[in-house]
């Protein structure tokens, strides 16, 4: 995956956490190393929200209930990787 691509998925599932309710201001400085849970605070009815908003932006299934707390750079590459048949 390239620089670009990566770049536009975080933002892209940046705006997805926006959409479900998360301070834009508060991600704007968010890394793409913070963790979903640890850092992000995501709950678990965000976690549920955010898990059918990827599957309906990105037309994937992501399972956040895995025992890894995803980063956010990590969670674009699972997009990616899904997207691209990987």
């Amino acid at each position: 995956m390239s620089t670009d691509e990566t770049a536009d998925l975080l933002r892209a599932v940046t705006e997805t956490l926006v959409e479900i309710g998360f301070d834009e201001g508060e991600l704007a400085e968010a890394g793409e190393d913070w963790k979903l849970r640890a850092e992000l605070g995501l709950s678990s009815v965000e976690t549920t929200e955010l898990q059918l908003a990827l599957k309906q932006r990105f037309a994937v299934t992501v399972d956040l209930w895995d025992q890894d707390d995803y980063t956010l750079g990590r969670l674009a590459e699972l997009i990616a990787e899904q997207r691209s048949g990987s």
